[in-house]
């Protein structure tokens, strides 16, 4: 049905854009002939200001008549502008406005007008002996992604990056900490543009030891084009860390205590040069969790049914230090040079009881209870090191080289009591030991260069090498035999294997674009060889070596600053890591037990978007209709034995495919605030074709998100912050997903001039914040309900350090002066 509404409107949309392009004229008649261009730069470094705001006002009646974003480079183009006199403006956030001098658009006088290089000035406060440049959260909706600045977001205060991302538009974030976008788990997560090392087999952790604070912004790209890596279906959320943007002396220091147990601390100390860029971040953060759970299970045994109730109780205790240093040289206005160090360190301890109560129909009854205490540490780090030189001045013409080695080395260790309870009462004792190693080598050189009618040709390689090593001590025993509800081993005695994985994957892409007129046109191309091999002792390495290739295209339509449109695809990749290739068999539950598979194939993607967006005066509608069909699916399913033992692993399927509708809509509220509704709502169906123990099905889900914030008070020294979200019910191809709700509200208040704030936040007002799933196989049936602690009321005290100052104007630099290395943000991502 969404297939159908995409194709129509695709031919609705062509067909009503030829008609606009062949208007004769604009009001009253007068030909829109005229053209203004230009370019906007940081008056002070000269660095050039993407995505600014530009709009041309009518001299004669003060509308606007049209505008646009400008491109990634600052430069900005309107065209078939009616003859007559205006006035240029532009805007962007943390500058001054700016209006040029009447100019007359004429067959007397010229109907182009090139305005040059138009200097922005940045604002800034003076606050006694702190000047800091102002800042405000904001989303910026561009046609091809979405962009998240934190700014002074109250989420970002004693918050994590996990807590952060909950206010990203189209992200979602369950109690686990696991991340979806548009309801797909398959995200690839960059972090300045790059995939880290750090994050070793779990992501979740380690984006809970990024602190919020310390984050510029979140882009969202969902339709990527062949220059960025292929992996994540859903698409790209890239994490950029915040640096100086003006030179002098910067820091923020950063308290949080919370109830329960939690607390965060950062500290980030910064100078900015001439020459010589240094910057620094360390923080510490501690998480103190409860979480419970209740598990129902109905199993058919053919001639008898038992019904099992297991209630579970846990705490989970996490604490991690984690820091970055670095420093950027400037040997001359056209180059950078950067090396930086990224390093950090965690301890937890997960203790939890399962209480199992299991009742046959016959009037036999078991009652067993499992006590585990789970230990654990992990250490990594990043080293980085990138080159950038600009051609001719333009910092659109570049060549940059970059290498990145990340490390990370962890240990698990579980120990496990389980007792039958009443008559015949016994007790088991068993012991799980891992230990994990994660390094990674990634090498690229990208080259990008601007062609006439804003043109584009973008070429690059790159080489990725990864390996993961996994070692596990158990008990194993030479037999057992079920009883009472547990399984009882014979002569256990201590066992152990080792599990490595090896990924080796060498790309090379091109990208062309141009513009024809009002008219935007991209194509790329991406071709990968990728070889992988999987050790497991005592047994042969299995070998998946495959090539492929990753095409995508963009067309755009942007006539004014009112109005977009984007048509786009491309062909993405899953591939299968860490958990799920790893053979080590989970018995933490021994009724749900789960392990890997290490002969899973890739899933790809062909992704289809098509976008339109509306803005004007602070307020803005973006829609977007999407289409995703993938094959060779990687899910999650689930076998039973005779006793009732499920066993979870991971299988290939056929193909699944998801089609949906999203918008957000944006306003201001009042005179210092906004708000942002986002709803999306999509269809997915599930082909299993012939795999085993799984079945098809299809259904629709929605997601719905509130934010708003507003700054209030006659100084403008309060703020209060609220934001909601609701994910909606699903399918999956052993059962369905049953949705959660939650709300956040934080308050602010700004003391000396700016120097201090306070901000006290409640997570999860209403306390809702929970999961639950029901699973249906051929013999068993599962209702579960998980919670983990999410109502906790956090106080942080932030104070901000320092001075900066204004630099002296200078020649483009090859990071633009503006505090963005070669490796950072849209420019600087993997392609």
């Amino acid at each position: 049905m969404l297939l159908r509404l995409f194709l129509f409107l695709s031919v609705m949309f062509f067909g009503w854009a030829n008609a606009w392009a062949q208007r004769p004229g604009g009001p009253g008649g007068k030909p829109a002939i005229g053209i203004v261009q230009g370019s906007l730069v940081d008056e002070q470094s000269g660095a050039p200001i993407p995505f600014a705001a530009l709009s041309l006002m009518n001299l004669r009646d003060s509308t606007i008549t049209t505008g646009q974003l400008a491109d990634e480079n600052g430069a900005f183009l309107l065209t078939e502008i009616p003859l007559g006199r205006y006035q240029l403006q532009a805007n962007f956030m943390g500058y001054e406005p700016w209006t040029s001098s009447p100019i007359a658009l004429s067959p007397r006088a010229s109907i182009q007008v090139d305005a040059g290089v138009i200097p922005l000035k940045p604002r800034i406060n003076n606050l006694n002996e702190a000047v800091v440049a102002e800042q405000a959260s904001s989303l910026e909706m561009l046609i091809d992604r979405r962009v998240f600045h934190v700014g002074s977001d109250l989420s970002s205060a004693g918050g994590t990056a996990s807590e952060l991302l909950v206010n990203v538009p189209s992200v979602a974030v369950d109690i686990d900490g696991n991340i979806s976008l548009r309801g797909s788990p398959n995200v690839q997560i960059l972090i300045d543009g790059r995939p880290s090392g750090l994050a070793g087999s779990s992501q979740n952790a380690f984006l809970e030891q990024i602190p919020a604070s310390s984050i510029d912004r979140v882009e969202v790209i969902t339709n990527p084009s062949a220059k960025y890596d292929p992996d994540g279906m859903a698409g790209i959320l890239n994490i950029i860390l915040k640096k100086n943007k003006l030179e002098g002396f910067h820091g923020q220091a950063q308290a949080t205590p919370g109830t329960g147990e939690n607390y965060n601390a950062s500290l980030s100390l910064n100078y900015k040069g001439e020459k010589f860029s240094f910057f620094s971040n360390g923080s510490w953060n501690q998480r103190d969790q409860f979480s419970n759970g209740i598990t129902n299970r109905i199993f058919d045994a053919g001639d008898s049914t038992s019904t099992l109730n297991q209630t579970r109780d846990g705490n989970r205790l996490r604490e991690s230090l984690g820091g970055k240093v670095g420093m950027e040289w400037y040997p001359s206005p056209a180059e950078v040079v950067s090396i930086s160090a990224n390093f950090n360190g965690n301890d937890y301890e997960r203790l939890d009881s399962l209480d199992n109560l299991e009742t046959w129909n016959s009037g036999y009854a078991t009652h067993t209870q499992r006590h585990s205490s789970n230990y654990g540490q992990g250490i990594g780090w990043d080293l980085d090191g990138s080159y950038r030189k600009e051609f001719g001045g333009n910092p659109a013409h570049f060549i940059r080289a970059m290498i990145r080695h990340s490390q990370s080395e962890s240990s698990d260790d579980s120990y496990i009591q389980e007792s039958l309870v009443g008559e015949g009462a016994m007790t088991i004792l068993d012991t799980n030991l891992q230990e994990n190693f994660n390094a990674r080598t990634v090498a690229q050189i990208d080259f990008e260069k601007p062609l006439r009618d804003d043109g584009k040709l973008e070429w690059g390689w790159k080489s990725n090498l990864s390996e993961k090593r996994n070692e596990y001590t158990y008990l194993t025993p030479d037999s057992s035999f079920w009883t009472g509800g547990l399984y009882v081993p014979i002569n256990p005695v201590i066992d152990g294997y080792s599990f490595t994985y090896r990924e080796a994957v060498h790309a090379i892409y091109g990208t062309f674009g141009r513009k024809f007129g009002v008219w935007g046109v991209q194509g790329g191309l991406r071709l990968e060889q990728v070889y992988t091999e999987a050790l497991l002792d005592g047994s042969d390495p299995f070998e998946n070596d495959y090539f492929s290739v990753y095409p995508s295209f963009n067309l755009s339509k942007q006539r004014n600053d009112e109005v977009s449109w984007i048509g786009s695809y491309s062909r993405r990749v899953n591939r299968p890591r860490g958990r799920q290739v790893s053979p080590f068999v989970d018995d933490s539950d021994n009724r749900n037990i789960r392990k890997g598979n290490p002969e899973l194939r890739p899933e790809y993607t062909h992704s289809m978007e098509f976008g339109h967006q509306w803005s004007r005066n602070r307020k803005s509608i973006t829609t977007s209709l999407f289409l995703k069909r993938t094959h060779d699916v990687i899910r999650r399913f689930s076998t039973v034995d005779e006793n009732g033992i499920s066993t979870s692993s991971y299988q290939n399927l056929d193909q699944r495919q998801d089609e949906g509708l999203e918008v957000i809509a944006m306003s201001s509220l009042g005179s210092g605030g906004s708000i942002r509704f986002t709803g999306s709502l999509y269809h997915l169906s599930n082909d299993v074709g012939d795999a085993d123990f799984v079945y098809d099905s299809q259904g629709w889900s929605y997601n719905l998100n509130l934010f708003a914030n507003q700054t209030v008070g006659q100084q403008k020294d309060w703020k209060w912050q609220v934001n909601g979200m609701y994910r909606g019910p699903s399918v999956t191809t052993q059962g369905s997903f049953n949705g959660y709700a939650f709300m956040d509200a934080s308050i602010q208040r700004t003391f000396l001039d700016g120097d201090l704030d306070l901000t006290l936040k409640l997570s999860d007002v209403f306390n809702t914040r929970e999961w639950s799933y029901t699973s249906e196989l051929e013999t068993l049936t599962r209702i579960a309900v998980h919670k983990r602690e999410s109502q906790n009321l956090f106080l942080t005290i932030t104070w901000n350090l320092g001075k900066l100052e204004s630099g002296k104007t200078r020649g483009k630099r090859s990071d633009g002066g503006s505090g963005r290395s070669g490796s950072q943000g849209s420019d600087g991502m993997d392609f």
